[in-house]
């Protein structure tokens, strides 16, 4: 069973608020908060990526300019977009 992200952060939460202070240890956990951090704005980049993309091809431009612009061919793009777009 795969939980999502917010679904794993609420359910330590939830453990939080069980769980008896004086049973825990300290950890530093700055590494993992800006892991945490860093992946929640690449959703956030990917999710405006997907909509420039889409309003690209509104207008016309071709995969294989878009895909220069990302730095990937155009077959990788259309691989990587074409799912997330929709009707064209």
């Amino acid at each position: 069973m795969s939980n999502t992200r917010d679904e794993r952060a609420q359910a330590l939460e939830e453990w939080a608020d069980r769980v008896d202070p004086s049973e825990l240890r300290h950890a530093d956990t700055e590494a993992l908060r800006e892991i945490a951090s860093l992946a929640r704005l690449r959703a956030d980049v990917e999710d405006d990526l997907t909509a420039a993309v889409r309003s690209a091809r509104r207008t016309q431009r071709t995969w294989s300019e878009i895909g220069a612009m990302l730095g990937i061919s155009k077959q990788a793009a259309q691989r990587k977009y074409v799912s997330k777009m929709g009707p064209e």
